[in-house]
């Protein structure tokens, strides 16, 4: 009977060897958890051209008006104005003059259409945006001048009489 007894013994352990070999039979997948994986941080797209640090400025609608009416910077510092022409016919440029000289300025450009009513060379100029299209922006980047009071303006023809500001630097 022992000798039977190790016998069935024997056989079970042997199957049971087998058995766990696994023979052709394909692994059972195991339930390790897939990694997680962070995605690169994304680079932020460019600024548009109104959230950039600046003076922004623009017109009114079809009138013949710029939306501010005041500047002040400080004398040496580095401008940025961007002009946003808000109507849908006009067009319009911003200069930069020097104080008591927007309608001379105006009347001079009159002769020079291609040059955005500007006359080349005029040294009562500071800085200017060139005409811009009916929706377009346009930029002009300067140093600001001497403290004291300028003038800002539109040169197209008739637009300076409504459509000029203040522009005060300060020490």
């Amino acid at each position: 009977m022992i000798k039977g007894a190790a016998l069935l013994v024997c056989a079970l352990t042997t199957l049971l060897i087998l058995g766990a070999c696994g023979g052709d039979e394909e692994p059972t997948p195991t339930d390790t958890p897939t990694p997680v994986t962070t995605p690169p941080p994304t680079t932020p797209p460019p600024p548009t051209i109104d959230s950039t640090p600046g003076l922004n400025i623009g017109s009114v609608g079809e009138t013949l008006e710029f939306d501010k009416t005041e500047i002040t910077v400080t004398a040496g510092a580095a401008v940025v104005v961007r002009l946003k022409n808000n109507s849908t016919v006009l067009q319009h440029n911003w200069v930069l003059v020097k104080d008591g000289t927007k309608d001379a300025i105006t009347t001079d450009g009159l002769k020079f259409p291609d040059d955005d009513y500007i006359k080349p060379g005029d040294d009562r100029v500071v800085a200017s945006i060139k005409l811009i299209d009916p929706g377009e922006t346009g930029e002009v980047q300067f140093t600001a001048p001497t403290a004291g009071t300028y003038q800002f303006v539109c040169t197209f023809p008739a637009h300076n009489f409504s459509m000029f500001g203040t522009f005060e630097v300060t020490p």
